[in-house]
């Protein structure tokens, strides 16, 4: 998703970019923000296992963790839809476009 974002909020955020230029801006801040995205998603193989743990010396059981889990989880896709896929979402003409071309609506 981080590409498709960023090539509509550069040319939104810069309009006097055309061509290589505002594909190769495009490119730089999507590379930017999926290294920051990975940092923090680094985090996942730390937090993950203490979560577990934590849950079971708490109630013997992972249960627990496997419920924040999946809420977490569930808020994830909500706030997705709501900000980039729903009809008026910065997402929701791309996504229009490609369906009604008949292309496949598949990420790059």
């Amino acid at each position: 998703m981080i590409p498709a974002i960023m090539r509509k909020e550069v040319a939104r955020l810069e309009p006097h970019l055309r061509g290589d230029h505002l594909l190769r801006q495009s490119e730089k801040e999507s590379a930017a923000i999926t290294g920051f995205t990975s940092a923090i998603a680094a985090y996942g193989a730390f937090f993950i296992p203490n979560s577990f743990g934590m849950s079971i010396a708490a109630t013997g059981s992972a249960a627990t963790a496997l419920y924040a889990f999946l809420a977490f989880y569930v808020s994830c896709l909500l706030i997705t839809w709501f900000v980039y896929v729903r009809p008026g979402g910065l997402l929701f003409d791309v996504e229009s476009a490609r369906r009604s071309r008949g292309a496949p609506v598949a990420a790059k």
